[in-house]
């Protein structure tokens, strides 16, 4: 009986001593993986009564024997791991923490900011430069240059193409370049509204719901101030109008279908008369339609810069957005429409 209770009490002190060990070694290795100081490390109350830190030379012998117990042996079957898990784990972890540490110290060294990226300036930008120009540009030609007086008559023209559209009461090429402005916001909307998020200082939603009806007047400021967001953004990131609205197939193909018959009816009616007809408002006759030609064009050369960030969001080649500065002509405002429309198609397959 007492050999059996010596027995027992051996047993479970080897027992004891050997949770110990395996106590002291996961809390070494922590220490190791976490790098802490002896002055700010701090023994867990499961662990062994010791309540001071490993000294260095206790850390050294731990990292050779860590290293020594994750070094690959060669078998008959190829190379497997000697390491228990708990060592191979934490000799991933101060891989990983080295590794960080290291990539840190490179950015420092190269002169790149560690916690945060530079914030974007606008106005070092020769791009935001120019759509500031341009915008600046055609305030200045809506306020001194185009035809002043013809409110009355511009309100009527608005009233025959709200009544009665595609009725042939209006100039036809007036009225597919009129509409051409509603297609154009919305091509925006699906460019720039999956990177809208925390902009600042101009509110996207706002800036792009009124150039529905005010064109680049109301964009061009956001054009000017906002900050590039080319990387990938996840879906469930986005808003629920951008993300079952501006980023629908649906829309694209809808947009794209009604930019191609805005332009198939332009160039249907595409005769002296009407070109006559045209020049005559442009010129004298209506503010609203020399304005309207020059927002639409200045909207189509601005939206460069857009594709361009889009198709990189989206992992697509940018070299095609540089097509877009084909829209020189004004005479439908239908030729700028259509290619956003099928590179938002040809991005999102």
């Amino acid at each position: 009986r007492r050999r059996r209770r010596r027995h027992h009490r051996r047993a479970h002190r080897r027992r004891r001593a050997h949770r110990r060990r395996r106590r002291r070694r996961r809390v070494i290795a922590r220490a190791l993986v976490r790098d802490v100081s002896r002055k700010d490390y701090k023994r867990p109350r499961a662990c062994s009564r010791r309540r001071r830190a490993p000294s260095r030379g206790e850390r050294r012998v731990m990292r050779a024997m860590t290293n020594a117990m994750t070094m690959p042996l060669s078998t008959s079957r190829g190379v497997a791991s000697a390491s228990l898990r708990p060592q191979s784990r934490a000799c991933a972890m101060r891989r990983a923490t080295r590794a960080r540490f290291a990539s840190s110290r490179l950015r420092a060294a190269s002169g790149e900011s560690v916690g945060e990226s530079e914030p974007f300036v606008f106005y070092k930008d020769p791009s935001r430069l120019a759509i500031a120009a341009a915008w600046l540009g055609l305030g200045s030609f809506a306020a001194l240059g185009a035809p002043s007086g013809t409110a009355a008559f511009d309100m009527e023209l608005v009233t025959s193409l709200i009544s009665a559209p595609f009725s042939g009461s209006v100039n036809p090429l007036f009225e597919a370049l009129f509409n051409s402005l509603g297609i154009v916001p919305a091509t925006y909307a699906c460019l720039l509204m999956p990177g809208a998020k925390d902009q600042k200082p101009l509110p996207a939603a706002l800036c792009i719901g009124a150039s529905f009806a005010l064109g680049f007047f109301a964009l061009g400021p956001y054009l000017i101030t906002r900050a590039p967001r080319p990387a990938p953004v996840a879906k469930s990131s986005l808003g629920f109008v951008t993300r079952n609205v501006w980023e629908s197939k649906l829309n694209a193909v809808a947009l794209t279908a009604f930019a191609i018959w805005l332009g198939y009816y332009g160039v249907s009616n595409l005769s002296p008369e009407n070109i006559a007809g045209f020049a005559a408002l442009f010129k004298e006759q209506s503010m609203l339609a020399c304005v309207s030609t020059c927002d639409l064009f200045v909207l189509s050369l601005a939206m460069s810069g857009a594709i361009k960030e889009d198709m990189q969001r989206r992992n697509v080649d940018p070299t095609n957005a540089v097509a877009v500065r084909i829209s020189s002509s004004a005479r439908s405002g239908v030729v700028v429409i259509d290619a956003p429309g099928a590179r938002r198609i040809a991005a999102r397959d």
